[in-house]
């Protein structure tokens, strides 16, 4: 994936979290910093879909994926070429 979909994945993560800090450290932990909860990573996920047209269910969701934002972009260029 480009440097487009990182900066837009990470505007994302940092809308929902209500931070930037998420912008200048990729290695945060975002549920352990209480930045993300329950409520968040749905709101999260729909703001995805909505984006890039990705839908993910809950079901499939595991946290440890998204822990930190560089994992939530690995995880998300992982779903991308899975879908493509």
């Amino acid at each position: 994936m480009n440097a487009g979909f990182h900066e837009k994945v990470l505007q994302l993560v940092a809308s929902v979290a209500e931070t930037d800090e998420v912008l200048a450290n990729l290695e945060l932990p975002l549920y352990e910093c209480q930045l993300l909860d329950s409520i968040k990573t749905v709101e999260l996920m729909i703001r995805i879909e909505e984006e890039f047209g990705l839908k993910i269910s809950p079901a499939e969701f595991e946290r440890e994926n998204w822990g930190t934002p560089r994992r939530i972009i690995a995880d998300l260029e992982k779903r991308m070429r899975v879908n493509a």
